[in-house]
């Protein structure tokens, strides 16, 4: 996603921020998207490896596999099994992450520049968040009930209410949103020993099961109508319900205050100068986030096991703290890699993908479901994880060139620029290399 507020999905500002005693930037900035020569492309690199990951995740349930129940799954094939296990390992939920990082970067940024044209009020960011809401609410309905960019935009409003805080602040917000969730999931699980009947448990997975054949037979054979009003819909429910049990958006508004911190502390702006800082987030970050992700894939499989039991309990607090160390760890070997020459050029391919997020991620939707539902090809239910994810890799090197070849001639993927006009107001030139700027309706 584009621009001046750096969402997941924006450009990227330069130079390291000033920071005052109380933690806060006093870096100058207009009011005007970012032009092309003041990106920092390793950020575009990081939002297109994040691109990447998102889809191999979401393709585990765009064709229904993720959506099998375990009873179910533990007859799958041997090489299924281990694809799905290896993408709970290493993707599932950590490049979320670092789009929610990529996030509170761009937060930091975009205030910076409000603040500098008395915009005290953060009135543009808000703005840019009520169209992402918008944009995402349409897609989570028309399209795609797995929607992340409404729920970006919820998180991002409450976001506003940190930008004030402290350094140090940040920091003691974020560890204790992450270790939220496990308070919560302590609590259901006590809750649900004490008052829900040990038969429940059989119903559950009993209704579980008719669930899954019932949406394998009815999604590759419904119309776009039937699925829009039907299963979508349903899904949509659905979906909200477990982001409350998963407790979700403090997960996301805990990499959101990293993010912004990152952009204080101008990790990013000069990287040769915060190597020492780098290489421990990479050794600890990939080191905890595995053991950390591995315990949670194998002992609870699911962010947050429904009923509640005592391995998820020891998942939920796995995933709290592997999860987001991971994805760090993750940033971090971008960031290492990044400074070397040969390997700046092989990641550089990444970062068109990354300049258009917003419209690859759109993108992905609109062929997945085709793949997948009644009104495109039904393959709904009839592919493993294994099959699931080198369709994902396909579509994301489809991606790659398809970005690159539409930059040499655009100024923005065609969602950046429709997304960009409806918040500033303002009609951009598409065509033009450095964007520039006119009234709408001149």
């Amino acid at each position: 996603m584009p621009e001046s507020q750096l969402t997941p999905f924006s450009q990227s500002g330069t130079g390291v921020p000033p920071v005052n005693q109380d933690g806060r930037d006093t870096i100058k900035l207009n009011q005007y998207p970012i032009s092309l020569p003041e990106r920092i492309e390793i950020l575009d690199v990081l939002r297109g490896l994040a691109v990447c990951g998102i889809l191999i995740g979401n393709m585990q349930w765009f064709s229904g596999y993720g959506l099998m129940p375990p009873s179910l799954a533990r007859q799958s094939p041997f090489v299924d099994q281990a694809t799905h296990f290896l993408v709970w390992v290493f993707v599932e939920g950590k490049f979320y992450s670092i789009f929610s990082f990529l996030f509170g970067f761009g937060f930091a940024l975009q205030i910076a520049r409000a603040e500098e044209r008395g915009d005290l009020r953060a009135s543009l960011f808000k703005r840019r968040l009520f169209w992402l809401l918008v944009i995402g609410l349409l897609h989570a309905y028309l399209l795609w009930s797995g929607d992340i960019l409404s729920i970006y935009a919820l998180t991002g409003f409450a976001l506003i209410l940190f930008r004030r805080k402290t350094n140090d602040a940040l920091l003691k917000w974020a560890f204790a949103l992450l270790a939220l969730p496990i308070l919560t999931y302590l609590v259901l699980y006590i809750l649900f020993v004490a008052y829900v009947p040990p038969g429940a448990v059989a119903k559950l997975d009993a209704a579980e099961i008719d669930f899954w054949k019932e949406t394998v037979r009815k999604v590759p054979q419904s119309s776009y109508l039937q699925i829009v009003t039907g299963y979508n819909l349903n899904m949509i429910v659905g979906r909200y319900a477990s982001l409350i049990l998963e407790m979700r958006l403090p997960k996301l508004l805990a990499m959101f205050l990293l993010g912004s911190y990152a952009y204080r502390r101008g990790f990013f702006q000069n990287l040769s100068s915060h190597r020492p800082f780098i290489r421990s987030v990479l050794a600890y970050g990939l080191i905890l986030g595995v053991v950390g992700n591995f315990a949670f894939a194998t002992l609870a499989g699911a962010e947050a096991v429904f009923p509640p039991s005592a391995e998820g309990i020891v998942g939920v607090i796995s995933y709290a703290f592997g999860v987001p160390a991971l994805a760090l760890g993750l940033i971090a070997l971008v960031a290492t890699l990044w400074q070397k020459k040969a390997w700046r050029r092989l990641l550089a391919w990444l970062a068109p993908v990354g300049r258009m997020a917003l419209t690859n991620y759109l993108l992905q939707t609109v062929i997945c479901v085709f793949i997948f539902y009644g009104y495109g090809f039904g393959q709904f239910g009839r592919f493993g994880a294994t099959k699931a994810t080198v369709i994902a890799l396909l579509i994301f090197l489809f991606q790659i060139l398809m970005s690159g070849l539409w930059l040499k001639y655009f100024a923005y993927g065609p969602m950046e620029w429709i997304w960009r006009q409806l918040t500033y107001r303002r009609r951009l030139n598409l065509r033009a290399k450095h964007p520039q700027i006119t009234q709408m309706g001149s």
